[in-house]
């Protein structure tokens, strides 16, 4: 039987399998194809095997170059429009709704069109999505017209992008459908402004110290609260990213390309420090493998895919209506500036690229600063002084 292996290699996004063969002629091992999914690797590596005991050897056109082009979203949206056409054809849909999605998608693919599907992760889309709402937004108070909803765009926006990751999973561009479980924004309230408090922060750790999750979903989101993260930078965090001798954490946005260090705050430094014993103890006494290096994930070191399970748990059980994991930045965003730091050092600290983006995250709408009330309070409080009247001259 011929010698046919594939091999998995490991990507930023994914893996590929690399299959070769050695040539019956030469002795040589050769290469064939790179697939990225294994059931395609291994239906076509039984081809090549079938191909080579009959004597024959595959031609150059059967293979692929070794850099195979990884597909875009506008590679997507093809097959997303090739689709509608079909419907279409077959009184699926009408004209209007076949017009309607091409008008909706069009914007996106100006956006989007040349980007790696792979490149597009759920923060991004989300954030897409919330933008268009504020430049709507933004419209509608320049018409004079603010009383009109302003996510019913973003909404409609939000559905064809689903549509188009949905089909490229269909089509194994990608291995998992991130923009279906993303909600539409709410049609009564024009936009998220679920920044918690410092004690609702403190409720919201204390009931996930309760959880099954207890060994990192505290950490998971004191980084968020504490540090701005978003999930992408939770799950990615390595160990080799906190130096806590030097009491420094390193993030790595692969979203933008912006990388930041803070200064690991009290809190998040404790529940680091907890989990790495944690996990250094059980791996001890199970004898476990060390196979990676990520801070959350599972005990031999490699990664979570989500910790979406555990996050909708802790707020099923508890009640903690409307809340998502993403908020955590808008909380973030919200306490420091309250704390004191400017928009600028709150930008740079959570990692946006615009003053604009974080000016977003952060709600502060009717909060002023407390200098004026401090200022008003301590003339309340002169009595008996030339610069303020006491109660005796009153009355």
């Amino acid at each position: 039987m011929a010698t046919v292996t594939i091999a998995t290699r490991s990507l930023k996004k994914g893996k590929a399998y690399v299959i070769h063969f050695n040539n019956p002629e030469t002795g040589r091992k050769e290469y064939h194809k790179t697939l990225r999914r294994k059931d395609l690797a291994q239906e076509e590596a039984n081809r090549l095997r079938t191909l080579l005991d009959s004597g024959k050897l595959p031609t150059k056109e059967m293979k692929q170059p070794k850099q195979q082009a990884l597909p875009t979203f506008g590679q997507a949206a093809l097959l997303c429009r090739n689709e509608w056409d079909r419907k279409l054809g077959e009184g699926k849909i009408s004209q209007a709704s076949h017009a309607g999605y091409g008008y909706l998608l069009a914007p996106v693919l100006k956006e989007w069109g040349h980007t790696l599907l792979h490149d597009l992760d759920e923060d991004t889309i989300r954030d897409y999505r919330i933008g268009i709402a504020e430049k709507t937004k933004a419209k509608l108070v320049a018409k004079g017209e603010e009383g009109k909803n302003c996510n019913v765009l973003a909404n409609r926006r939000l559905f064809v992008i689903k549509q188009v990751f949905a089909m490229a999973a269909k089509h194994g561009l990608i291995e998992k459908d991130i923009a279906r479980d993303i909600p539409s924004l709410s049609e009564k309230d024009s936009e998220r402004k679920n920044a918690q408090k410092p004690l609702e922060i403190e409720e919201l750790l204390a009931a996930a110290r309760q959880r099954r999750a207890k060994h990192y979903l505290p950490l998971a989101i004191l980084l968020a609260v504490e540090h701005g993260c978003s999930t992408q930078e939770v799950l990615s965090l390595k160990c080799a990213d906190v130096d806590l001798a030097e009491n420094h954490i390193t993030f790595h946005r692969t979203k933008n390309g912006v990388t930041r260090t803070h200064r690991i705050m009290p809190r998040t430094r404790e529940a680091l420090a907890a989990r790495l014993k944690h996990v250094a103890r059980y791996r001890e006494k199970r004898g476990v493998e060390v196979k990676g290096d990520y801070v959350i994930g599972n005990m031999d070191g490699t990664p979570f895919k989500s910790i979406r399970t555990a996050w909708e748990g802790l707020c099923k059980d508890r009640d903690f209506d409307d809340l998502h994991f993403h908020d955590h930045r808008h909380t973030y965003c919200t306490n420091a500036l309250k704390a004191g730091c400017t928009l600028k050092e709150t930008n740079v600290m959570i990692g946006h690229k615009t003053l604009r983006m974080t000016d977003r995250y952060s709600h502060l709408e009717g909060v002023m600063d407390d200098g004026p009330q401090d200022r008003l309070a301590a003339r309340y409080a002169m009595t008996g002084t030339e610069n303020g009247p006491s109660e005796a001259a009153d009355t």
